[in-house]
Order: C-alpha cells, then structure tokens, then sequence
C-alpha cells in the first residue's frame, strides 16, 4: 500500500473545496439571473386539498 503524503492530503482537500466553491458561485449566478428576468409564473392548473387534486378553473372566480 502507497503512504500518502500529508502535503499532497491538504492540497487534495483544498482543490477540492475550491471546486465546491466554483461550484456554488456559478450555481448562485445562475439563480440570479433567472430571477433578474422577471417574468412571471404561469399558474398552475390544479390545486391539491386534503389529498386530492382538483382543477383550479373550479375555485376561480369570473374575470370582469
């Protein structure tokens, strides 16, 4: 079995973490962007109560 180094663990860890890191900021970037945009979201078309699902054109009220 390889010894490994106490070096070359703590440069392991540290790439490793640094990659978590990219990681996260890319992802966090990601979320910004899409939020910048603004658009709204559609509205879904069923509603869940008590278990069931049911169409949400039903507890809609008529549009003026």
């Amino acid at each position: 079995m390889r010894t490994m180094n106490v070096g070359a663990s703590l440069l392991a860890r540290r790439d490793f973490l640094r990659a978590c890191a990219l990681l996260g900021l890319g992802g966090a970037m990601a979320g910004l962007s899409r939020g910048a945009a603004g658009q709204a979201a559609a509205e879904p078309g069923f509603v869940v109560i008590n278990g069931w699902v049911l169409p949400a054109a039903y507890f809609r009220t008529a549009k003026a």
